[in-house]
């Protein structure tokens, strides 16, 4: 099971068709795999397994860390700008809990996306669930 972090420009809800078809369904997931692709040339995503994340965060707080604590990883979301000082300090609680270096591989590629996302105004965080 995955969480897949997307940094990208804020969406627009699409309405969703009620009765898609096939090749509807199928072309939307063509469009999303071509931009996550260059997304992740750019260094703008991240695809972290939840059996490797959720120890980590469990180890650092949990559902006490109001924005991580808020992922699902069944669900989609999205984290507007005003949320990164808050995860930039519950990135650093998960970086004191790290215990092997799977765990602080994992921390260094949040930071990494943070930075970047503080790097490239006009983005939001979006997160995408299995």
């Amino acid at each position: 099971m995955g969480l897949l972090l997307v940094l990208r420009p804020p969406q627009s809800r699409p309405k969703r068709l009620r009765r898609a078809t096939r090749a509807q369904r199928r072309e939307r997931h063509r469009a999303d795999a071509k931009e996550w692709a260059t997304a992740e040339e750019r260094g703008l995503l991240l695809d972290v397994s939840v059996e490797e994340l959720l120890p980590l965060m469990n180890a650092a707080g949990g559902n006490r860390l109001p924005i991580l604590g808020q992922l699902d990883p069944w669900s989609d979301g999205v984290l507007s700008r005003e949320d990164l000082p808050q995860l930039n300090a519950e990135v650093d609680r998960l970086e004191a809990a790290a215990g092997d270096d799977v765990e602080r591989g994992l921390v260094a590629a949040l930071r990494t996306l943070l930075v970047r996302w503080r790097d490239e105004p006009g983005l939001a965080l979006h997160w995408y669930g299995d």
